[in-house]
């Protein structure tokens, strides 16, 4: 039996007895205890600040969506059981078959949707300003600087700078599942005819944000947001319309 000598950090063979032997002195009568196999106070700290570093690499990014998510859970409790109990009086009523997939992918829908009315309905804090910036609550003219956050007068840093690019950013990734569930829920829907339909979906958006105002929202209506809308439904619509193409392209197995 081999290890380590805890005493000189060299190999011991187990000697005479069992009692282990250092092979660093020459097999001499020079005995050692064996080195303890627990692990080291460095080592146990060093774990526990990686897996720290891992907690913060995933869940740092979701804190200033963390507003988010309570009114998510409210909508969603309030739509998912009303949408259970309409497909349920629906087949009861019509007798229709129930294709599960189809059904996974509408409850999705339904879903994404609640998410969706509880990012852009919900009273915003931070675009306070911008609402008070914007006084009719309406801007029609397109702005390349709140498209790219990138000006003179717009710091990299400042809060002026994160709150763009997080509405930016936000705006985008937000529309990125209604371009998939368009054409999944609508197979025959032409890519184009997608392309205007989200573009409707996000000026409803709009024109519903202009009206909540009046609880005190703080929303304003943007053109801007329609187009990084569009923007993020374009990116979906062009996945799955690329994922069918490839799908198509595939020759077809021989049959035998």
């Amino acid at each position: 039996m081999v290890g380590l000598c805890e005493n000189c950090e060299g190999r011991w063979l187990a000697g005479a007895g069992g009692r282990p032997r250092c092979i660093q002195a020459g097999l001499s009568a020079v005995w050692c205890a064996p080195q303890s196999r627990t692990p080291s106070t460095a080592y146990v700290d060093l774990t526990n600040q990686r897996s720290a570093d891992m907690v913060r690499l995933f869940v740092y990014p979701l804190l200033p969506y963390r507003s988010f998510f309570y009114p998510f859970l409210v909508v969603s409790a309030i739509a998912v059981p009303c949408w259970l109990a309409f497909r349920l009086y629906r087949r009861r009523a019509l007798g229709h078959r129930v294709s599960l997939a189809r059904e996974i992918l509408l409850l999705t829908a339904v879903l994404y949707l609640s998410g969706l009315a509880a990012a852009t309905l919900t009273i915003s804090r931070p675009s306070r300003s911008v609402a008070e910036a914007t006084a009719a609550g309406v801007d029609l003219h397109p702005n390349l600087t709140s498209l790219t956050c990138h000006s003179a007068s717009m710091r990299p840093g400042s809060t002026a700078h994160s709150f763009c690019v997080r509405n930016a950013r936000g705006n985008v990734v937000l529309f990125i599942p209604l371009g998939i569930l368009i054409p999944l829920i609508w197979r025959r829907l032409r890519f184009w005819k997608a392309v205007l339909l989200a573009l409707a979906f996000s000026v409803g958006i709009e024109v519903v944000q202009y009206i909540s105002r009046a609880w005190g929202s703080h929303r304003t209506a943007d053109v801007n947001d329609v187009i990084l809308n569009s923007v993020g439904a374009c990116l979906g619509l062009v996945f799955v319309f690329v994922l069918r193409l490839m799908r198509r392209s595939r020759p077809s197995a021989p049959r035998a």
